[in-house]
C-alpha cells in the first residue's frame, strides 16, 4: 500500500492529461518517490503541486500505464499518461466480491455523509460555463465552417460568482453577486454550473435532464451494478478505495458507468467520475470531489459536468466547473432568511473589475477563454445580441416579440371539431412602449362555425417579490362546456382541445389579480360575468320554465401549494422548477345572483392532488386525485363532464383524462376520480432499437347528479356507481431521428373499461390510442 499525504510546501503545478485525447486524469494517484511514501492525487482538472525538494514521481490511474518521472527531466507543465487495454477484472470463485463489502458500507453511511443532512450551510461559488463543438465526432459541412470561423475560441462563455445557503429541510437561496457572460451584457443571462447536475451524490436516483439514473451507492445495487476493487492506497491515516461500477446486462433501469473513490473515514465518497450508460443522443459526465471539514463533514469542493448533445453530424459539448470556498456547515440561518425566489439576481452584478474575478477564479483564463469573450463580445454588440435574449422567453409564453408589440402564436391557429380550422391574430404591447404594462387584442375566424371571435386584454405586472399581476380581459367567443377540474390550457395543439365540439357562445367581463403571498403558496381571486347561450340542442328547466340563454356571474379564489417549491427569476419573470413533490390546488366559486343580472347562486368547489414518486427497481408513479362538487342545480355548461377523451378519429393518450370515455359522455355536479399511472421504464433490456417505455394506467371515477330531469334535448350519463378502465402503453414505440438531438416518439396504447359501466358490445369497452413523445435515447 502507498501511503498518500497532504505536502504543504509545493510549488510547482503540474497538469495530467490523456495522451490521445488530450483530456485530463482526474483523481490520479502521485507518489514523491523519495519521501517515504508521501504522495497527492490530481484534482478534478488533473492538477496537482509537487515541492522543488522532490526529484522523482510516480504517477499510476486506472487503465493506463504507471509512469516514473524525474522532475529534472520535465521542461512543461503538462505530463502525459498512455492508455492500456484494459486487464481482465479478476473472476471471483469462492467467497465475496471485495468492492460489495466497501459499498455496502458506503450505503449504510449514507445518511451521516450526505451533505443534504446537514441542518444547513453556507458557501460561495464560481461556475464557468464554456460551449463548443463535439470535435471527436464527424461535422457537416456547416458546422465545420463554423468551427473555422471561431478557431481558438470557444461558443460561448459565462462565469458567475454566487452565494448558496440552506437550511433543512427545503429552505434554498443562490444569490449571484458576480455574472459575465460573452456576447451579452444583460445580466438576467445568470446560469449556475452546478445547476446541472446534484448537489451531492447520495440519492437514490440521480437526476439528469428529467431522468432518473439508479445510483450506484443507493441500497441493494449490489444487484444491479458491476463493481470491482481496481485500487487501494493509504491517505493519512485513512484508505481510499477505487472501485469501477457499471450495471449489469440485461438490466431494466437506467444506469451510470464509472469510477467511485471511497475513503474508509465514514466510507465516504471522497471522489466520484460517472457517465450516462448507454444514453442515446446525449452524454452526460459527472465529476465530485469532496472534502474532509472540521474533522466532522464531507462536503463538495468541486463539482464538474460534461453534456454532449447530439450524435455524429452537429454535436456540441457544454462543460461547466463549480469550484466551492468558504463552506460554513452548520450556519446560523432562520426561515426568514430565505426569500420566495431561489435564484436571485440583485442589482449592479455586472461590471466588477478583473481584480475581483481573479480572487475566485481558481486559475486564470487561458487563451482559448480570453478569445471567446473577445470574438463573441465584438459579434454581440455589432449585432445587439442582448435584444433576442427575450425570444426564448416570449416562446414559452406563445408570443414571438417584435419592435413594440409580441404576435400571440396560440391565435394564429386553431383546430377543434367545433370550428375546424381557426385563422387570425393576436398582438401585446410590449416592455418597448410601457414597461410591465401589457395591452392586446386577438381576432379569428372559425371555418366550420362561419363566425368571428374576437377579444381584448389589460395585463400589469407589479415588480416586487410578491409576484402580483392584474388582468382586466373582455371576450366574445366560444368555451368549451364543462368546468372539469379547471385543468385545461390554452394550447390549440394538445389533442383534448382539438376533440373539443360541445360549446357554448359567450360574451363576457372578467377581472383577476394572481399572486404570492406566503411561502410555497400562491392564489388568485377574479371575477366574471357572462353572457351564455348553448350552441347545441339543449333546454333547461328552472322553475318550471325552461331556459336556453342566461347570464351567469361569480367571483373565484383559487389556492395552490407546491410542496419543495423552488423559484428562480430570469428574464424578469418569475418560474417554478419541476419536481415530483405534491402539489395541492383548491378553486371556490360563488355564483352572485343578480349581479350583473344573474341567474344563479351557488357553491362550487373542485380540488386537485398531483404527486410523483419513484419506486427502486420498479419506476416512477404518478397520480392525480380530483375532486368537484357544485351545491344546486345549474345548466349543463355549468355542471361538470368533459373527462373523456375517446375519439376513434383523433385517438391520442391524453393524461388526467378516462381514455375509454367520449368527451361527454358523463355528467355530474359531484365527482371523485383518480388516474394513476406507472412507467416501469424500459423493461425489454436497455439495448438496440427496441426500447420503449411500459407505462401501466389505472383510472377510477364516481360521480351522481341531482335533477337529472332538468336536463332537456341532450344525452348523458351518470357515474353514480364505479367507473373502471385500465390500460398499457408502450411509449416511444417508434423512434425518428431529429436533427441529430435526439428522436420524436410514437407510441401505442390499449385501454378497456369494466365494472358496471361496461358497455354491451365488447369492442366498444377497447379504446385503441397513439402517443407522441421526444427522448434522447
Amino acid at each position: 500500500m502507498i501511503n498518500f499525504e497532504a505536502f504543504t510546501q509545493t510549488n510547482i503545478k503540474f497538469i495530467l492529461i490523456d495522451d490521445t485525447t488530450e483530456q485530463v486524469i482526474p483523481f490520479a494517484n502521485v507518489l514523491f518517490s523519495e519521501l517515504e511514501n508521501k504522495g497527492t492525487s490530481t484534482d478534478i482538472d488533473g492538477v496537482f503541486y509537487v515541492s522543488n525538494t522532490v526529484k522523482t514521481i510516480t504517477i499510476s490511474y486506472v487503465g493506463y500505464e504507471t509512469k516514473e518521472i524525474k522532475l529534472d527531466d520535465i521542461n512543461s507543465q503538462i505530463i502525459r499518461l498512455k492508455s492500456k487495454f484494459s486487464e481482465l477484472d479478476e473472476v471471483i470463485i469462492d467467497g465475496e466480491n471485495p468492492a460489495h463489502r466497501i459499498i455496502r458500507n458506503v450505503v449504510a453511511n449514507k445518511a451521516i455523509n450526505n451533505p443534504e443532512n446537514l441542518e444547513s450551510y453556507t458557501y460561495k461559488s464560481y461556475d464557468k460555463i464554456v460551449v463548443d463543438v463535439d470535435d471527436s465526432k464527424p461535422m457537416n459541412d456547416s458546422l465545420k465552417e463554423t468551427q473555422t470561423f471561431l478557431k481558438d475560441s470557444y461558443f460561448f462563455i459565462t462565469e458567475t460568482i454566487a452565494k448558496h445557503k440552506y437550511l433543512k429541510p427545503r429552505f434554498s437561496e443562490d444569490s449571484i453577486i458576480a455574472i459575465r457572460t460573452s456576447g451579452l451584457k444583460d445580466p438576467n443571462f445568470a446560469v449556475l454550473a452546478n445547476a446541472f447536475q446534484p448537489f451531492s451524490f447520495y440519492n437514490e436516483h440521480i437526476e439528469l435532464f428529467e431522468t432518473p439514473y439508479l445510483n450506484p451507492i443507493s441500497k441493494g445495487s449490489t444487484k444491479k451494478y458491476k463493481f470491482r476493487l481496481k485500487e487501494e492506497y493509504l491517505k493519512g491515516k485513512d484508505t481510499v478505495f477505487v472501485i469501477s461500477f457499471e450495471p449489469k446486462t440485461n438490466r431494466n433501469f437506467e444506469g451510470l458507468k464509472g469510477l467511485l473513490y471511497i475513503n474508509s473515514n465514514r466510507y465516504a465518497v471522497e471522489s466520484v467520475d460517472a457517465s450516462t450508460f448507454n444514453s442515446g443522443k446525449i452524454d452526460f459526465t459527472i465529476q465530485q470531489k469532496y472534502k474532509f471539514i472540521n474533522n466532522q463533514y464531507w462536503f463538495p469542493e468541486q463539482l464538474n459536468f460534461v453534456i454532449i448533445l447530439g450524435q455524429g453530424f452537429g454535436s456540441f459539448k457544454y462543460v461547466g466547473k463549480s469550484y466551492l470556498s468558504e463552506i460554513t456547515p452548520n450556519a446560523t440561518l432562520e426561515k426568514k432568511d430565505f426569500p420566495f425566489v431561489s435564484l436571485t439576481l440583485p442589482k449592479n452584478v455586472g461590471g466588477r473589475d478583473s481584480k475581483y474575478w481573479d480572487d475566485y477564479r481558481r486559475e486564470a483564463l487561458d487563451k482559448r477563454e480570453l478569445r471567446t469573450y473577445a470574438l463573441i463580445d465584438s459579434i454581440g454588440d455589432k449585432i445587439k445580441l442582448d435584444k433576442y435574449l427575450s425570444i426564448p422567453q416570449k416562446l414559452f409564453e406563445g408570443k414571438y416579440p417584435l419592435k413594440y408589440v409580441d404576435i400571440d402564436l396560440l391565435n394564429i391557429i386553431r383546430f377543434n371539431k367545433y370550428e375546424g380550422t381557426r385563422l387570425g391574430a393576436g398582438f401585446y404591447t410590449n416592455d418597448d412602449i410601457l414597461k410591465n404594462v401589457s395591452l392586446g387584442a386577438f381576432a379569428g375566424y372559425g371555418f366550420k362555425d362561419d363566425t368571428w371571435k374576437y377579444g381584448g386584454e389589460l395585463e400589469i405586472d407589479v415588480p416586487g417579490k410578491k409576484d402580483i399581476s392584474f388582468n382586466i380581459k373582455y371576450e366574445n367567443s366560444i368555451r368549451e362546456v364543462g368546468t372539469y377540474s379547471g385543468n385545461k390550457v390554452n394550447n390549440p395543439f394538445v389533442s383534448r382541445n382539438i376533440i373539443a365540439s360541445q360549446m357554448d357562445a359567450i360574451e363576457s367581463y372578467s377581472i383577476r389579480t394572481d399572486m404570492k403571498l406566503l411561502r410555497n403558496i400562491n392564489w388568485f381571486l377574479g371575477f366574471n360575468t357572462a353572457k351564455i347561450n348553448p350552441l347545441y340542442n339543449y333546454q333547461f328547466i328552472q322553475n318550471n320554465n325552461s331556459v336556453t340563454g342566461y347570464n351567469n356571474s361569480e367571483v373565484t379564489i383559487g389556492v395552490g401549494y407546491h410542496v419543495n417549491e423552488k423559484l428562480i427569476n430570469s428574464f424578469g419573470t418569475t418560474t417554478r422548477l419541476a419536481n415530483d413533490a405534491p402539489v395541492l390546488k383548491l378553486i371556490y366559486s360563488r355564483g352572485l345572483e343578480g349581479a350583473f343580472e344573474s341567474n344563479f347562486s351557488y357553491n362550487k368547489l373542485c380540488f386537485t392532488l398531483d404527486h410523483s414518486f419513484m419506486t427502486k427497481g420498479i419506476g416512477r408513479t404518478t397520480y392525480r386525485l380530483d375532486l368537484g362538487y357544485i351545491d344546486t342545480a345549474l345548466p349543463y355548461g355549468l355542471l361538470f363532464t368533459g373527462e373523456g377523451t375517446l375519439d376513434r378519429q383523433i385517438p391520442f393518450v391524453v393524461k388526467n383524462y378516462f381514455q375509454t370515455v367520449t368527451p361527454y359522455e358523463f355528467l355530474s355536479d359531484r365527482y371523485a376520480h383518480l388516474f394513476i399511472t406507472h412507467n416501469f421504464g424500459r423493461l425489454f433490456n436497455n439495448k438496440g432499437y427496441f426500447q420503449p417505455d411500459i407505462l401501466l394506467y389505472n383510472n377510477v371515477g364516481i360521480g351522481d347528479l341531482d335533477h337529472n330531469e332538468y336536463h332537456q334535448n341532450i344525452e348523458f350519463k351518470t357515474k353514480n356507481h364505479l367507473f373502471l378502465e385500465t390500460g398499457l402503453e408502450l411509449h416511444n414505440l417508434i423512434k425518428v431521428p431529429f436533427q441529430n438531438l435526439g428522436y420524436l416518439g410514437m407510441g401505442f396504447g390499449a385501454f378497456y373499461r369494466y365494472g358496471y359501466h361496461n358497455l354491451e358490445k365488447s369492442s366498444d369497452n377497447f379504446a385503441l390510442k397513439y402517443s407522441v413523445g421526444f427522448t434522447f435515447k
